[in-house]
This record gives structure tokens, C-alpha cells and sequence, in this order.
């Protein structure tokens, strides 16, 4: 699938998931989710980071990034993908 895409819809996520499914931190801060739809591919439900939450936009370019979500019980870190602005989309955007 393609590393790059742009944001098709957004929100923010304000209250911790129910547990379970949900194995994030216990310390709860809110997170920017939304679609991004990959050219030519699908459209991705993701976790949208690195971007304030006001400054999200559809039609935003975005990349695939890895970032750090839990650790197991083996005090592993375990990652999943997110997206994150193009970076010349934050500083021109």
C-alpha cells in the first residue's frame, strides 16, 4: 500500500476505550483519529499524530509512521502504525 495518503475525515477521541479491547496506557490523553485514503488503494482508519489537533485539515497529506502504544506483559514496547503530516505540509500547509 502506498506510505503516503490525505485526510479524508477526522475527529478527536476525548475518553478512554473500554477495556478491553482496548491495552493502551492507563494514563489516558486524548488522540486525533481519522480516515486517510491511500491513492489508488483503500481509505485507513489511523491514529493521526505529530499535529496539533487545530491544525488538522481534510485533504491533508499524511505519512505512515511507526509510534510506541503498550507494553506487554514481557515489558516489550509494543508499536502500531499511525499517520503524521508530510512535513513540508506542517510548515507550508
Amino acid at each position: 500500500m502506498p506510505p503516503r495518503g490525505r485526510v479524508w475525515s477526522w475527529t478527536i477521541q476525548r475518553f478512554r476505550p473500554k477495556t478491553p479491547p482496548y491495552i493502551g496506557p492507563e494514563a489516558f490523553e486524548p488522540f486525533a483519529i481519522g480516515y486517510v485514503e491511500l491513492p489508488g488503494a483503500v481509505i485507513v482508519e489511523t491514529r493521526i499524530v505529530g499535529v496539533d489537533f487545530a491544525s488538522i485539515r481534510i485533504g491533508m497529506e499524511m505519512e505512515t509512521v511507526i509510534i510506541p502504544f503498550a507494553t506487554d506483559a514481557s515489558g516489550r514496547t509494543v508499536v502500531t502504525y499511525a499517520f503524521a503530516p508530510v512535513q513540508d505540509e506542517v510548515q507550508h500547509g
